[in-house]
């Protein structure tokens, strides 16, 4: 069964097993992307594209190679991790108060951290009253049962909903997007989709926290090659 299925293992497994089954995953999802990258990367290149340099992506780890070291690792180890795991995975839980806590941090999350908007005060101010309007209503208008009613019905799909929003997500990231190079643009956006898929699978069967220190141990190969790139 692929792991984005696997919801209720926390029911019927021991912890250790767990983590060793999302570890196991964790390390095939990563070749298995990275592997996809460098064919794609090599067809490009077979015809006279070089993608890596057309498309500039963001999230390329040597952008960050003339930021003060500490900063970026703030930002690949905890900003980063956290902040994500909030906007795609807190909701997972299916538990009133945390779904709560989640719709009311989705707007500001979402605009400051997606969309840069870090110093547009009235923007911000208007979602924080949002957020705080989204938080009341669930409280408020819903019930832990229904939750618990919900869950059953459709925490699968929401597992499926956030891995793939996750890997979309980071064609943002992209400087240039065209057609023509929309297939190697794909194929980086898997890399976070497959291993986001195991993140997902963490976050629903050890909680939060766990979600967020594999979401770090996914960023820690980029943490070497910028260290070794500044070495």
């Amino acid at each position: 069964m692929f792991i984005l299925n696997r919801v209720n293992d926390r029911a019927t497994m021991p912890e250790s097993k767990i983590l060793w089954l999302a570890f196991i995953w964790f390390v095939a999802m990563f070749m298995v992307s990275s592997a996809i990258i460098v064919g794609v990367g090599m067809i490009y290149k077979s015809i006279g594209i070089n993608p890596e340099e057309l498309t500039r992506f963001g999230g390329d780890v040597s952008t960050h190679k003339d930021k003060p070291l500490a900063q970026t690792l703030l930002l690949l180890l905890i900003i980063a991790p956290v902040v994500e795991e909030i906007i795609f995975r807190l909701g997972l839980s299916f538990k009133r108060q945390t779904v709560a806590l989640w719709v009311g941090l989705l707007p500001v999350a979402i605009a400051a951290y997606i969309f840069k908007c870090y110093y547009n005060w009235p923007l911000l101010a208007g979602l924080v009253a949002l957020g705080a309007l989204l938080y009341w209503l669930v409280k408020h208008f819903t019930t832990d049962e229904q939750w618990v009613g919900w869950r059953s019905r459709y925490l699968r799909l929401a597992m499926w909903v956030s891995a793939i929003a996750f890997a979309l997500i980071h064609l943002k990231a992209f400087t240039v997007l065209t057609w023509g190079l929309l297939p190697y643009c794909l194929a980086i956006c898997l890399r976070p989709g497959l291993v986001g898929c195991v993140i997902t699978y963490v976050r629903v069967n050890m909680g939060f926290w766990w979600g967020v220190l594999f979401h770090i141990a996914n960023n820690i190969p980029a943490v070497l090659v910028l260290i070794a790139l500044k070495g």
